[in-house]
C-alpha cells in the first residue's frame, strides 16, 4: 500500500458529503473523479503527493474514502472557488447499501489521535508536520502498522 496522505475534505456547498455520489464522478464505473483543492494558492501542496500514491479522506470526522492518484497533473476549474484539481480514483469508498456516511468509523478510531488537520491541504503522513499521529503510530508499527489497521477497519464496512 502506498497510503502516505491525509486530507481534510468538506463537500462543495457545505452540506452533506464530498464526492459521495458516484454518478456525478467523471468516469462514475472506475470510480474516477476531480479531487479539489480551494485556490490556485494551494498548487504546491496539490503537486506534492506523486502519482499512483493514495490519500485517505476524511470529512466530519469519517474516513470516507482511499484516492490514488492517476497522474502528476495539477488542473485548473475556472471557478474561483476549488479551482485546482487532481485525478483520482476511489480505491476504497462505502458501498452503496451504506446511505448513512455519519455511521463510518470516527476518525480517532481510526487514526488513533482525536484532531486532525482540517485545512484541505493535503498532509504527508510520514513527516514531523503530523506529529501526534507518528507518536501515537511508533509504538504500533509505524505507518505500516496504522495502514494494516485502516485496512481492517475498511474490511469490515465493505
Amino acid at each position: 500500500m502506498v497510503l502516505y496522505w491525509l486530507k481534510n475534505v468538506k463537500p462543495q456547498h457545505g452540506q452533506g458529503w464530498a464526492y459521495d455520489n458516484r454518478d456525478e464522478m467523471a468516469i462514475p464505473e472506475a470510480q474516477i473523479f476531480r479531487l479539489h483543492w480551494r485556490t490556485r494558492g494551494d498548487e504546491d501542496n496539490a503537486q506534492r503527493p506523486l502519482k499512483y500514491e493514495q490519500i485517505v479522506l476524511v470529512q466530519s470526522a469519517r474516513v470516507t474514502h482511499i484516492v490514488e492518484l492517476l497522474d502528476d497533473v495539477v488542473y485548473e476549474n475556472p471557478e474561483r472557488e476549488w479551482s485546482i484539481y487532481r485525478i483520482v480514483k476511489a480505491v476504497w469508498m462505502p458501498p452503496e447499501r451504506l446511505l448513512d456516511w455519519s455511521n463510518l468509523p470516527h476518525q480517532e478510531d481510526v487514526f488513533g489521535i482525536k484532531t486532525l488537520p482540517a485545512d484541505g491541504l493535503v498532509h504527508d503522513l510520514r513527516t514531523n508536520g503530523m506529529k501526534k499521529f507518528n507518536e501515537y503510530w511508533n509504538n504500533r508499527e509505524g505507518l505500516q502498522g496504522f495502514q494494516r489497521h485502516l485496512e481492517t477497519i475498511i474490511s469490515q464496512i465493505s
